[in-house]
């Protein structure tokens, strides 16, 4: 079992620049940073905000920001170090923005607080008047344009009002990314940190490592440190993100320039060399290694999901206090089709501040049957009629067979074979998670007909959007992506809409051009039936009503 003791251990000590002791390096005018840590609150003091705010700070000074800093902060001081940090970012030569805060938060109404030293609740009243409303924040932060706000907080601790207030929801709220920003935080929504048994909290204690790595963007960096709270936590707290960054961010840049087409190209052969190394492993550690190494590679997303899939067994065989979980048997059948009534598949939110975050759920079971209808993107005419029925499962495999070989998948849907053209590997087309601003390469070598070819592509998620097919009307997630076949130079485009919990996306469009401009592919593929066995029921929450309705899938569970 790893435990949060042997697994810090195998890390090693923090790196001497992390230490205040060293000197900084000179302020750069374009990147300003406002640091708060508090520790010494009334009612439930912390042991280490204190310490991760002045490490924090030390570690942005070296990187060349120029830090203000506040230790254990009243209401008044905080607002008057906010109201002149945000003026500072509004002036012209700003260009990257970073506030970090350690210490309690809570969630009202959707809306995040961060408490001072002197905050006092009895009552939902009380919490707004005496704590500071991160939306305050971020919509000063939102006067300013053309800059990039980074936004980091270790502020998820338990119970910060004593017994004198408890507000009825843990942890902070989901808040979905502003375009130029990114939004850290320690744990997921609704959950709570850990404040840490060393010199600094279990979430800042990672952060300080992978921040400090010359040449890492920030959105691989947080990657990382989400791995590691993870594992070092077993699972008891998970680190989130929100991000609409249009740039790559780095802390340290290292002097780090763009990759020429041969590095880019040393760098693909060496994550599916690595990939070629775990892929048949059952191994948790093969799958961290790969991620702390490619936290953003072409399979990392794959990689996450079995992580996942293997961490959940490990809590599986624990000894468990509360009751067993619903057998997958009493769970009904999906079934979808012209004049069918199609059950609401993701947990409804009140949440003004965000489009929700879904694991992607997907439990293939064999005698799922999907029926589709090809057509042609630019004239409409249908193709013909697709239909596929999973002959096969092997769970220990990662792989799901339609048709008795025909069609070929991962457990997360994505494609190893379609008739006749197969991939070296899984196309990492699906993520782990659906999220607004969640952005992954993919990469791969596909033969057809005895021809190999070589392409990337990458990813986003762009938004939600409810769509109708002939299968009915969905709330879907739009994954958007754009590509090159780096053998023939032909520019590709692929979009899918996806829906949680269900096998597969119920709209895609499949766009190839050659490097004359004309169109080779314009391909459009619709659901138009589905019965399938089960929906993975890890996040599954029911609603009233009848049965075919109540396979929603519950927001902000993603691991």
């Amino acid at each position: 079992m790893t435990t949060r003791r042997n697994f810090i251990r195998t890390l090693g000590a923090l790196p001497p620049a992390l230490t205040l002791g060293t000197g900084w390096a000179s302020s750069d005018p374009s990147r300003q940073a406002l640091v708060i840590g508090n520790s010494s609150y009334l009612d439930a003091p912390l042991a280490n905000p204190v310490n991760d705010a002045r490490a924090v700070a030390g570690l942005l000074g070296q990187a060349g920001f120029t830090v203000a800093s506040h230790l254990d902060a009243r209401r008044t001081d905080m607002m008057a170090a906010i109201e002149r940090f945000t003026a500072e970012v509004r002036k012209s030569d700003t260009k990257l923005v970073m506030f970090y805060f350690a210490g309690h938060g809570a969630q009202l109404d959707w809306r995040n607080y961060l408490l001072p030293v002197d905050a006092k609740a009895e009552s939902a009243d009380q919490l707004r008047q005496s704590c500071i409303d991160l939306n305050y924040l971020i919509g000063e932060f939102g006067k300013s344009k053309g800059k990039t706000f980074i936004i980091m907080l270790d502020a998820c601790r338990n119970n910060p009002f004593g017994s004198s207030y408890r507000p009825e929801q843990k942890g902070l709220s989901q808040f979905d990314a502003p375009v130029g920003s990114l939004l850290a935080y320690a744990t997921s929504p609704g959950n709570v940190a850990s404040d840490g048994s060393g010199q600094n909290g279990l979430y800042t204690e990672n952060l300080l490592r992978e921040l400090s790595v010359r040449g890492t963007k920030i959105e691989d960096a947080l990657k990382r440190v989400r791995l590691n709270v993870r594992l070092a936590s077993n699972g008891a707290q998970i680190p989130w993100e929100t991000t609409s960054l249009e740039n790559d961010v780095f802390i340290f840049d290292g002097g780090k320039s763009k990759l020429s087409e041969a590095e880019q190209e040393k760098l693909i052969e060496e994550d599916m060399a690595e990939w070629g190394r775990i892929k048949s492993s059952g191994k948790i550690d093969d799958y961290a290694g790969y991620l702390r190494k490619f936290p953003n590679g072409r399979f990392a997303e794959i990689v996450q999901a079995r992580l996942a899939r293997l961490l959940v067994e490990v809590e599986k065989s624990r000894p468990q206090a509360s009751a067993a979980p619903a057998n997958a048997d009493n769970r009904p059948t999906i079934k979808l089709g012209p004049g069918l009534p199609v059950p609401v598949f993701m947990e409804p939110t009140l949440n003004p501040y965000s489009a929700g975050r879904y694991p992607l759920g997907r439990n293939f079971t064999v005698g799922d049957i999907y029926k589709l209808r090809q057509s042609d993107t630019l004239t409409g005419v249908e193709a013909r009629m697709l239909t596929a029925q999973v002959t096969k499962v092997d769970r220990g495999a990662d792989r799901v067979e339609m048709d008795n070989g025909a069609i070929v998948t991962d457990l997360m849907g994505n494609a190893v074979k379609f008739g006749p053209v197969e991939y070296d590997a899984p196309i990492q087309n699906y993520p782990a998670e659906l999220q607004i601003g969640k952005k992954w390469p993919s990469v791969g070598r596909v033969t057809i007909k005895g021809k190999t070819s070589d392409f990337n592509f990458d990813y986003q998620i762009t938004r939600r959007e409810t769509i109708t097919v002939p299968a009915g009307t969905f709330d879907t997630f739009v994954i958007e992506a754009r590509g090159w076949n780096r053998t023939y130079g032909s520019s590709l485009s692929h979009t899918l809409w996806v829906v949680p919990g269900l096998n597969v996306a119920v709209k895609r469009e499949y766009i190839a051009r050659n490097n004359r401009g004309n169109y080779v592919t314009t391909d459009r593929f619709e659901l138009v039936e589905l019965s399938q066995g089960s929906v993975d029921a890890s996040c599954a929450a029911p609603l009233g009503g009848t049965a075919q309705r109540n396979l929603v899938i519950k927001s902000n569970c993603a691991s």
